[in-house]
């Protein structure tokens, strides 16, 4: 697997996910667990990061978002 991509994969899941929740938690848990897994042509990297961040954001909706994102060892200048 390749790290880079994967990682560049789950920035923009995550970063899609604060945007149509309006950066609240629960509302991102929300719209991440509506999407679809990447189905025949997907990268194996994408599908295994859509998991995730659906896994961490689902475990922790009533959590703040620093928390969450620290989860992913994030913080909110590195989603911009």
């Amino acid at each position: 697997m390749n790290r880079d991509r994967y990682d560049q994969y789950l920035h923009d899941y995550i970063r899609e996910a604060l945007i149509y929740g309006d950066k609240d938690v629960g509302a991102a848990a929300n719209w991440l667990m509506a999407q679809r897994t990447p189905r025949f042509f997907a990268k194996e990297e994408q599908k295994e990061a859509l998991r995730r961040a659906q896994k961490v954001f689902n475990s922790y909706q009533d959590r703040p978002l620093w928390f969450v994102l620290k989860c992913f060892d994030l913080t909110e200048k590195d989603l911009e």
